[in-house]
């Protein structure tokens, strides 16, 4: 469990031996949040809200740093799927953020989007989409399927290189606490992961100074994304 600074520097810093080669974790020095938590989005492209009104605009998000609007918008197309106007998320530097925001011309279009486009592959990486929230105080237009149930022990982390193997989870992650099981999720037909893992620890201390050390640093060059899984 992380209990100081140092402790979370050093856990950062140091390779992790796997096998033959070295995962190297480090602190992302690009903000990739702002201070309230939520994302902050300089947009150059898009504005505070569609064009269309609540419900059109999708978050895509576990792009690949190559992934460009154009890409975004072809592979829109190939689904039948015409994009209004779409944005990469970028660093200062030019460098993607590993998402984007995309608008459609109507809430059910976005809502096609999302049953069609989920989980596809774009440049080798299984992309996520779902309806952008609206700002703060407001109620978002995703509707869950199914109730949340969370034990507070299970954390889910996105964002991952699609070389990250479960064995590769359960050596990050045992550094704050004892891992009881460790999943990259695979697609079943092809054997290659969809991006994402979750990571099963002993006690909600565990998993929250797994969130709290983690979150936002690099795993081979992608900040992870972790959250407390909701459904267990």
């Amino acid at each position: 469990m992380v209990t100081d600074e140092s402790d979370r520097t050093s856990m950062r810093d140091a390779g992790t031996p796997l096998g033959d080669r070295t995962i190297t974790v480090r602190e992302d020095k690009a903000p990739t949040k702002s201070a309230g938590g939520g994302k902050k989005f300089n947009s150059t492209v898009l504005g505070e809200s569609p064009a269309g009104g609540d419900g059109c605009r999708c978050f895509f998000g576990n792009l690949a740093w190559e992934t460009t609007e154009e890409t975004l918008t072809s592979h829109a197309a190939t689904f039948g799927m015409t994009v209004v106007q779409c944005e990469v998320a970028r660093q200062s530097g030019g460098r993607s953020k590993g998402w984007a925001l995309v608008d459609f011309a109507t809430p059910e279009e976005a809502q096609n989007a999302i049953e069609q486009m989920h989980n596809s592959e774009i440049q080798g990486r299984s992309i996520i989409v779902r309806v952008e929230r609206p700002g703060a105080g407001q109620k978002s237009a995703r509707v869950e399927t199914r109730p949340e149930n969370s034990s507070g022990l299970q954390i889910v982390v996105r964002n991952l290189p699609w070389t990250t193997t479960s064995e590769d989870l359960r050596q990050v992650f045992q550094q704050v606490g004892n891992v009881v099981n460790a999943v990259a999720v695979c697609h079943a037909d092809t054997g290659r992961s969809k991006g994402w893992g979750t990571v099963l620890f002993e006690t909600r201390e565990q998993a929250q100074a797994a969130i709290q050390g983690f979150n936002g640093v690099e795993l081979e060059h992608r900040p992870m994304q972790i959250k407390i899984d909701r459904y267990d």
